[in-house]
Order: structure tokens, then C-alpha cells, then sequence
């Protein structure tokens, strides 16, 4: 074996762990931005409570964050649920449920490709307007801890741009909201959201 020959094996080898790490790297490296849009439903238990109240709306999620290994990433999300027509009571009408979670998360690709699982916690705000369309509009606030997880994909279509899909549990404490119908203690929404957007890095 020539010299030449030996060296090229030698630097063959050390190509080898570099080509796997960057095949296992996610999509999302250094600095990344993710933003999405989609269905979303909501069910509200709360202490005394009969029933369970749920209801469908609309969802959005923004996440911002870095690289912690090629494996594991960290980043800042905000997730906001709105619905023009829930009912807190029989007596409600012209109401706009909205609640909203500002955390940290910690995203985790266990495999090679696109696929993650994510975890957070953070702050929860639910903020709920009565007689949305009429003059005398009252607005209730409620504000806790939020929890979130989640799974969802990343296709990549360039290098720094991917189309995402999430799939998500948002379970948020609030606490009490007082409406001049009903008094509901310990509000606790879990929001269930299923969203499509981009990722850009």
C-alpha cells in the first residue's frame, strides 16, 4: 500500500463520523424561526363544575431558538387559541374566548429525519370579552402556568427554509373567572391544536 493510498483511507475514516453527525442534524441549526397556522378544540374543566365545556377555534403558534446539540434544540414559543362563539354559561352570548401560553420548550429528535417531540412550560393567560358586539363589552382575565407538548415533522424544501406540522397539548391553570352570569373556579383549558407552517433557519 502507497503512501498516497494509506492517507486517502485516513481521511476517508474521519469523513465517515462527520457525514453520520450532519445526517442525524435536524433541519432547524443555529438560529431558527417557526411560525404556524391550523384547526384547534378546547375543553375547560374547573372545580364545581357539572360538565366539561368544549368548543373548536383557531390556532396559532410562533417559536424562536437555537441548537443545544444536533440532536436537541431550545427556543421560545407563544400559542394563541381564539373562538368567537363559546359559552361559558346558557345565559352567554356574543362571547370571544382567547387564551394564549409564552414559554420555553425543548425540542428533541430522537431518530434521523424531520420527526421531533417537544416539551415547555411557561406563562398562560385565558381573557374571555362578553357581548362582543354590542357597546357594553366586559373582558375577564385569567392568568397561571402553561404546560405543552407535543410532536410534529420538518420537510425540508431548501436549505433554510422547511415546511413544519405540529401536533400539540396546551394544558393551562388560570384560576378563577368571575363574568356577571356565573363564577367558575380553577379554570384549567387544554387546548389540542394541529398546525402547518414554515421554519426558517
Amino acid at each position: 500500500m502507497t503512501v498516497t493510498s494509506s492517507l486517502r483511507l485516513i481521511v476517508s475514516a474521519a469523513l465517515v463520523p462527520i457525514a453520520a453527525a450532519s445526517a442525524q442534524r435536524p433541519h432547524r441549526s443555529g438560529l431558527w424561526f417557526e411560525a404556524g397556522w391550523g384547526p384547534s378544540s378546547i375543553r375547560v374543566a374547573c372545580t364545581g363544575c357539572e360538565d366539561v365545556t368544549r368548543a373548536s377555534g383557531s390556532a396559532a403558534a410562533f417559536r424562536l431558538g437555537g441548537t443545544i446539540s444536533d440532536k436537541v434544540l431550545f427556543g421560545i414559543e407563544t400559542f394563541t387559541y381564539l373562538n368567537q362563539s363559546f359559552g361559558l354559561s346558557e345565559a352567554d352570548t356574543a362571547l370571544v374566548a382567547a387564551t394564549s401560553n409564552l414559554g420555553g420548550i425543548v425540542m428533541w429528535w430522537p431518530w434521523k429525519g424531520g420527526f421531533f417531540v417537544k416539551g415547555g412550560i411557561g406563562v398562560a393567560q385565558g381573557e374571555f370579552t362578553l357581548n362582543a358586539d354590542t357597546e357594553d363589552e366586559a373582558v375577564f382575565k385569567g392568568t397561571g402556568v402553561g404546560l405543552t407538548f407535543g410532536i410534529g415533522l420538518d420537510l425540508p424544501v431548501k436549505k433554510w427554509l422547511a415546511f413544519s406540522f405540529n401536533a400539540g397539548a396546551y394544558v393551562t391553570a388560570i384560576g378563577d373567572l368571575v363574568t356577571p352570569t356565573v363564577k367558575i373556579e380553577d379554570v384549567i383549558p387544554s387546548m389540542y391544536a394541529l398546525t402547518v407552517g414554515f421554519t426558517i433557519r
